[in-house]
């Protein structure tokens, strides 16, 4: 007999969509079910040269939102390794994202990929103290050699207010 589900794996729109991350389970009635894969290796309290930090959960919310809301905008890192920049973060300072290209070229990296590694720090490196919800520092690992870390990064908010803007 037949299994009810067929299994298609799909290019879809973003960078990490088409590293096969996301895959779409089709059921006999032709209802498409999203699944994810996620091999994204998450490190909370990492890289080790940055201070230790915990920022309050809500504060991560414009960053990550503004990346997840790039669509098909890029970002530039150039050649690595270890070249970092801030990919996004709150006008005041504070809660940001930082990229990572740990790669000997360039990259360009949609924003709505960064914004998928900044949810799974978020989503791995929370903590509860008291009543409170905090994210500490953490860094997410693409297998394409680049990363992205959210930290405290103080005052100095570098990155544009909207993506893809100069």
């Amino acid at each position: 007999m037949f299994s009810h589900w067929v299994v298609s794996v799909l290019a879809l729109s973003t960078g990490v969509m088409g590293m096969g991350r996301f895959t779409e389970l089709i059921d006999f009635n032709g209802t498409v079910v999203p699944a994810i894969h996620d091999d994204v290796k998450v490190l909370c309290g990492a890289p080790p040269n940055i201070p230790d930090n915990s920022l309050p959960s809500d504060q991560y919310a414009y960053p990550v939102g503004l990346l997840l809301s790039g669509g098909d905008k890029k970002i530039h890192v150039d050649a690595g390794p270890g070249n970092c920049k801030q990919a996004a973060c709150n006008a005041v300072g504070g809660a940001g994202v930082i990229i990572c290209n740990d790669e000997k070229n360039a990259i360009d990296i949609l924003y709505t990929d960064v914004g998928f590694f900044a949810q799974r720090v978020y989503q791995n490196c929370r903590v509860r103290k008291g009543d409170d919800e905090f994210v500490q520092k953490g860094q997410a690992f693409c297998p394409d050699g680049w990363n992205v870390i959210l930290t405290d990064i103080g005052k100095d908010c570098t990155a544009p207010t909207l993506p893809g803007s100069k």
